[in-house]
């Protein structure tokens, strides 16, 4: 078989095999694995081209692969492309062979990796790692797919192929390499290991230091003797450098906590309802104390006194964002444990090696949300956000964290208003209601007196809302979107944050059903602590749940400063707060919050 169209396209013909005193430029790019082996290491994919026009069947093949692998050899992945496309093109797949198909199937998902199209790469790779690792280029395969798991943040995935990877090819990847990976594992169950008669030692260890801190997880004051006893099973173990980092970190006592809140002044209330809650998380930690400093009448340069006046080994606090900045990060100890409870306006001058960030901000919920709805399958939502600074702010916000969630471009609209007045434009603009009824209304002027029949339909391509607001903006615009979506089409589905779910809601219209949202899992049905937000709200009977959020907020403060150092050791374990599933991630604690919806006049855990 002669592929024409395949040569003149890639300028076919070639004078013949390089010289091997030339070694061929790899790209940079292409040396990030492992090369594919070359049946002749120094030969051009021009020569192979060549070779193959010659050639007819399987040799043809071999030919035109080898021309494959070389052309992304040397960076030029395009042309590696057009010629796997002519090899399906020619050849049907039960003419290749086994070697080849796999072959074929490596270098197209390679390409494939080069676009970011990791879900296309996961199906190529799959008959190449299932239901056994190929004997084919297996350390090119369990590189790329670590690398697709990876990309789409499929840690279990991804660490049961770097130990498999280290199994079979240990001197492809170094123990921060696998660390890397494996620290962010958070179910160490899913974790496939090879078969325990081909399993080696270190990927032996490496499984068991992932289930001891997951144990530790779940034990804290076990900590020094589940460490122990991994240490004597694995002496000398690579990952000891984990296991030492550790300890030193949990080595530094943190029982004695300064605490910096605003307790009098504009913010008395939010910042005595955080301390009610550091309050409550004392309770369950008795070998722990607190010393609360009001930031209201605090002069920020005498903090390093006030940490050596009560022997202080960990910071927790500010609140508000200027008193962050207010503080000279070089006039503390450069270890100091610090916990600020807010996200600092711009950049900080200094920020110290221990320094992390907690905070109970909106933006959290919103690309929480985006992420959410991507999951649900939604590609096409509206968002509608109130025509003010933090309004378009928070808009902003779900459109870059939903833009996030896709390779290529992703549909999204975008509608505001003023007042009450501009709602109902608002909805039907984005619906597509208001152009509806223009086309309506000009065919009707051009059938004259002829009767026209016709009701304004909605877009058929939005399939959910988004929206930006508290439960007074929710509770009006949810009845103009239910209304506004044509008859013979679904209901739309609605999503809010916890703005819109209140304490005292007047549900005596049903104005809020099926709208989901977001919130702390301490104010939603069925939570084991509901009995003690029961009892706190009546005895503070002036709160609300916004209140309330705020003693959920500093309760998982205290937590997480005693949990920090194994947080930060693994981003992969969480931490159950009040406030959500905490973890941390580049020095930033990550919420993940519980989802509800309303029913009704009820509301009702769960998606």
């Amino acid at each position: 078989m002669v592929i024409v169209t395949l040569f003149s396209g890639l300028n076919g013909c070639s004078s013949g095999p390089r010289a091997p005193s030339s070694q061929p430029e790899v790209s940079e790019s292409a040396s990030e694995f492992t090369a594919v082996p070359l049946d002749e290491r120094f030969r051009s994919a021009q020569s192979w081209l060549a070779n193959a026009r010659l050639m007819t069947g399987s040799e043809q093949v071999d030919a035109l692969l080898q021309a494959a692998a070389t052309f992304q050899r040397d960076g030029e992945w395009q042309q590696s492309a057009a010629v796997i496309a002519q090899v399906q093109r020619h050849f049907e797949s039960n003419e290749l062979s086994s070697a080849q198909q796999q072959l074929m199937a490596l270098l197209e998902a390679r390409f494939a990796g080069r676009e970011d199209r990791w879900t296309y790469v996961e199906s190529l790779l799959k008959p190449l790692l299932k239901p056994r690792l190929s004997v084919n280029y297996p350390t090119q395969t369990l590189e790329l797919a670590l690398k697709s798991a990876s990309a789409q943040q499929h840690w279990e995935e991804a660490a049961s192929y770097h130990l498999q990877l280290l199994n079979v090819a240990p001197e492809s990847t170094s123990p921060e390499q696998v660390w890397r990976t494996l620290r962010q594992v958070n179910k160490p169950e899913r974790i496939v290991l090879p078969p325990s008669f081909e399993r080696s030692e270190e990927v032996a260890g490496w499984s068991a230091l992932v289930k001891s801190l997951h144990q530790i997880s779940a034990a804290p004051e076990q900590l020094d003797s589940i460490l122990t006893q991994w240490q004597s099973e694995f002496a000398n173990h690579p990952a000891q450098f984990v296991v030492d980092n550790l300890i030193a970190l949990t080595a530094q006592s943190r029982q004695t906590a300064l605490v910096l809140l605003p307790l009098t002044g504009q913010y008395a209330e939010q910042g005595l309802a955080v301390r009610d809650g550091l309050i409550k998380g004392l309770s369950r930690l008795p070998q722990v104390h607190a010393q609360f400093i009001d930031t209201n009448t605090l002069d920020f340069a005498s903090l390093p006194e006030l940490l050596q006046q009560y022997q202080a080994n960990v910071l927790i606090g500010p609140l508000l964002k200027p008193n962050i900045a207010a503080i000279d990060a070089t006039l503390l100890p450069e270890a100091l444990p610090w916990l600020t409870l807010n996200e600092p306006s711009g950049q900080l001058a200094t920020t110290l090696s221990q320094q992390y960030f907690f905070a109970l901000d909106a933006e959290t919920e919103i690309r929480q949300a985006a992420k959410h709805m991507a999951q649900q399958g939604h590609r096409h939502p509206i968002v509608l956000a109130p025509a003010t600074e933090r309004g378009s702010q928070h808009a902003q916000v779900f459109k870059t964290a939903w833009q996030e969630q896709f390779t290529d471009p992703a549909a999204i609209s975008m509608g505001d208003y003023r007042n009450t007045e501009e709602m109902k434009s608002a909805v039907q603009d984005q619906l597509g209601v208001t152009a509806s009824e223009a086309r309506i209304y000009q065919v009707k002027i051009a059938a004259g007196k002829i009767i026209v029949d016709a009701q304004a339909r909605s877009r058929a391509d939005v399939d959910a809302v988004y929206l930006v607001g508290g439960i007074e903006q929710t509770r009006l615009l949810k009845p103009f979107i239910d209304v506004n979506i044509s008859p013979f089409m679904k209901a739309l589905p609605v999503y809010a944050n916890s703005g819109s779910h209140t304490l005292r809601n007047d549900l005596s219209e049903n104005d809020l059903d099926a709208v989901r949202f977001t919130d702390a899992p301490w104010l939603l049905p069925g939570h084991s602590e509901a009995q003690q937000l029961e009892d706190l709200l009546e005895l503070r009977s002036n709160w609300g749940y916004s209140t309330a959020r705020l003693v959920a907020f500093g309760h998982d403060a205290l937590l997480l400063s005693q949990r920090l150092p194994l947080l930060q050791t693994m981003p992969g374990i969480t931490a159950q707060g009040l406030t959500g599933e905490l973890t941390v991630h580049n020095n930033q604690v990550i919420r993940e919050l519980n989802w509800a919806r309303f029913d009704g006049h009820e509301v009702v855990a769960g998606q």
